[in-house]
Parts: structure tokens; sequence; C-alpha cells
């Protein structure tokens, strides 16, 4: 079987979109060897130097010209190609117009709608850039043929606001980005408490509560420890107790072994994100068998279990209540590491890549199988 490959950023570079489009090429490819990547390195990099004005609540990617650029440049390369199914990862500006004679599955974390009036970041966007980007995802679907998102949330609010069959959206969580198993190793039991943030977005990703939550611990426990990989927060620096380790390249080898080594050192992963789709790196988390500290929001509920894998908050849940529930798990030794297992078991079963390439092939069967009413001819991509 020939398969088109097209994602929202490089998939031929591990740090592009956290290393999804790499990560989820390298599984198809797996199964289906005749898999072959349409990139867009041209067209991206036009787009990118034009999404200047996003700042501005235009939203460059979802405009009806850039679409029609994506898809002159993309149709061309699928006729060239000849493929049997074309999979698309979250790139909805480069596929809502292509050709709808291709059989079609489309993956992502959530859909135009569901994204847009729930990050921070979209609240500046235009009414018209939004009416734009809910024309061209409904345009999308139109040509959809099975829809893969990564949680429960994202799926049950596609089928809800866009008004799908629930036969044609499946729940594929995404896995962890890692390129070797790291196994499970228990927790060290000779260590302070040690708590373990990797992320960029400090803000967003919940870092000013982080620090609250670690005050509140050492008020109990006082050698209680803080990492934070990535982000170089200002108001942690020089904090006794508190340690930035900055950007980790895990594709370096000395520099994995670090992140490794850090996993290993710690007890809980805490990322109590405002808005999280999803997040790749609770699934990494539970690579290593750690329970994860999170808030009750997006897609999280699909990854972490609250009480079995982890601790979910409400969203308005103080220091002091985060403090609390991470002290009774980790002062029950016998629960926290059932907790350590479990989060093991939550990603061989479920949080890795080969799962989700399960849930994947058999939607690309589907989407052939469904595809005999399928229209030959492209129709209007949009109003004149």
């Amino acid at each position: 079987m020939r398969i088109a490959y097209i994602s929202l950023s490089t998939p031929l570079a591990r740090k592009s979109w956290s290393g999804i489009p790499w990560y989820s090429l390298h599984e198809l490819q797996r199964r289906f060897p005749d898999t072959h990547v349409i990139d867009t390195p041209g067209a991206d990099k036009l787009v990118e130097r034009l999404a200047v004005a996003e700042r501005f609540g235009a939203i460059v990617r979802r405009h009806w010209i850039v679409s029609r650029y994506y898809r002159a440049v993309i149709n061309a390369e699928l006729e060239r190609l000849q493929p049997d199914v074309v999979v698309g990862m979250a790139a909805a500006h480069k596929l809502a117009l292509i050709d709808p004679k291709w059989p079609f599955v489309y993956a992502a974390d959530a859909l135009h709608g569901t994204i847009i009036n729930y990050y921070d970041k979209y609240l500046r966007m235009s009414d018209r850039s939004k009416t734009q980007g809910e024309e061209l995802q409904k345009r999308l679907l139109e040509r959809t043929d099975r829809i893969l998102l990564g949680s429960r949330w994202a799926a049950d609010e596609a089928i809800h606001r866009y008004g799908l069959p629930s036969e044609q959206v499946k729940v594929a969580p995404m896995g962890a980005n890692l390129d070797n198993d790291p196994g499970f190793s228990p927790p060290p039991v000779d260590r302070p408490l040690t708590l373990l943030f990797i992320g960029y977005a400090w803000e967003r990703k919940g870092g000013p509560l982080i620090l609250d939550i670690w005050r509140a611990l050492r008020r109990h426990r006082p050698d209680t420890e803080l990492h934070i990989v990535g982000a170089r927060p200002k108001a942690a620096e020089g904090i006794s107790g508190v340690t930035i380790h900055g950007l980790i390249n895990k594709t370096d080898p000395v520099e994995y072994r670090r992140f490794v080594d850090l996993y290993r050192q710690s007890h809980f992963f805490i990322m109590p994100s405002r808005q999280e789709a999803y997040g790749i790196v609770y699934c990494e988390a539970a690579a290593f068998g750690r329970p994860v500290i999170a808030k009750l929001t997006g897609g999280i509920e699909t990854i972490v279990e609250d009480g079995r894998t982890g601790l979910l908050f409400p969203t308005q849940a103080t220091p002091e209540e985060y403090a609390e529930r991470i002290l009774t798990l980790w002062n029950d030794p016998e629960r926290y590491q059932a907790a350590c297992r479990d989060a093991r078991d939550a990603y061989e079963a479920r949080l890795n890549w080969r799962s989700w390439g399960d849930v994947a092939e058999h939607a690309i069967n589907d989407a052939l199988a469904c595809n005999g009413g399928r229209v030959d001819s492209a129709q209007s991509d949009a109003p004149a």
C-alpha cells in the first residue's frame, strides 16, 4: 500500500512540533514501507514570514489564499505519487482543499473549533479569521474518511461541534517521543521528595503555580527538591532546592543520559498547564513510571488517570491542596509504588506510538474500504 504523509511541520526533524510528525511518520513507515513524505519547506517558509500578522489577530495559516497555495503544491505531488491513501498530521490548512479523490485519514490533537476556543493565545484572533478557519476545517472534514484525535475530550468536542458520526472519529492517544524504551526503574527511596518539570512555556504550563506547590511542600518536608528542564524562569533563579537545567537535547547521547537520570531520580512529574490539548510529556513520564501532577483540563484525562497513574486537580485548586494530596500519596509507600507501576503499565498499553499505529492502521484500511463513493474531481475551494 502506498501512503502519502503530510504534516503540520516537517517530519524530517525530531524537534518539529514536539516530535509528533517524526514519530508518527516512522511508525507508519514501519507498518507501511511504501510511505512517502510530501514536505513543503518552501511554502512553509513563506507562510512563516507572513505569520508576523498573527500578532495582530490575523491567522495567516488559515487564510484561503494560503490553502490554495498548498493545494497546488500538494496536488502536484499527489498526482506524481498516486498514493492509495493520504495521511495528514495536524495540517488542516495544507490539506483542506486538496483533490478529494484520494482516501484520506486526518490525525491531530484536536480540531480547529476546539483549539480556537480553548487556548488563551487565540483570544486576539479576529472574528473573520475564526470564521475562515472554521470554513477550512469543515471543508477538510468533508474530504476526510477517518479522523484520529489524541483524547476523548477532543473526539467528543469534534463530534458535538461538527456533527460528525461517531464511527468516523477515533480516539488515538499519541505516544512518548523516545527513541528507546527507558524501561521501568523503581523511584529512589533514599532521596528527598523530588519534583520534575519539563517544558518551555513556563507561564502556560503552570510554572508559577509549581513554585507555590513546591513551597507548600517544603513547609512539611523542608528538603523537597524541584528540577526544571527547558524553561529558565527568572523567578526560580538562585533558590535553594530548585535546580534549573536549561535545554536538554534528547538526540545527543550524553544529554539524553542526563534526561534519563533526571527522570530516574525524580518521584513525580509536575506540569499543571492552564491549557493542554494533549501533552506528549505526560506520556514520557508514564514511560519512566512516574506519577503525573496536573490540572484536569483539555485532553489530559485520557493520559492520566486521577488517583491511579497520577493526581489531577480542578482549575482553582490551591497550592496547599496540591501539596496535601501529593504528601498523602507520598507518605503511603504501597500506594505510591502502585501508582508508579500503573503509570508504566499505561505507557506499555496505550501511551506509545505502536498503540497509536494500531488505530492508524485500522483507520487507513477503513478509509480504503469506504472510498467507493468518493468524487473524482476537485470541488469548488472557496466562496468567490
